[in-house]
């Protein structure tokens, strides 16, 4: 008999656009986020201060935005087109991760707009099981046991069953 709790599911993806420097290139960027995603962009920090690409330690240099159930799924699905659904091994991380992306936003279907430019995105994955908030949450927080946890093996296998389904249905 299987466990349910096994089973793999989709949970969400993550838009991201790295600029490297705040002001109006990270604002065209959060732009374009939000005319994909339909959402408020978040924007990240800088860690560190890099003199040499002209970064301060708590300088905004990234925008993302989280997409979860049926349009982060399309979204996802958009972007492993233009992959031609396959990627390699190293496109996968030992938890439950897979991260890829594109050199122009372009190929998605849009337009181009003078006042955005082009730009690139990552892809950012996330795949969980049944019980996997217990990490998250804010009382009896608790961490999963190594068994439990999602492989790289079997993010991979669940990728090649979920997009050999959609092949057949979208194509």
């Amino acid at each position: 008999m299987k466990n349910i709790n096994d089973n793999i599911k989709f949970d969400r993806t993550i838009l991201l656009i790295q600029v490297g420097t705040s002001g109006y290139k990270l604002q065209r960027a959060a732009k374009l986020i939000k005319k994909i995603t339909n959402q408020k962009p978040t924007f990240s920090k800088a860690k560190k201060t890099n003199k040499s690409f002209g970064i301060r330690k708590g300088e905004f240099i990234s925008c993302f935005s989280s997409i979860r159930g049926k349009k982060g799924v399309l979204i996802l699905f958009k972007g492993m087109q233009l992959k031609n659904f396959s990627l390699i091994e190293s496109n996968f991380s030992e938890n439950s991760n897979v991260n890829f992306g594109i050199k122009d936003h372009l190929n998605l279907g849009l337009r181009y707009e003078q006042t955005i430019g082009i730009f690139g995105f990552q892809f950012c994955v996330t795949l969980h099981k049944k019980g996997m908030r217990i990490r998250f949450r804010k009382k009896m927080q608790r961490k999963i046991n190594k068994k439990y946890r999602i492989t790289k093996e079997q993010s991979m296998k669940w990728f090649k069953k979920f997009f050999r389904k959609c092949v057949k249905v979208y194509l």
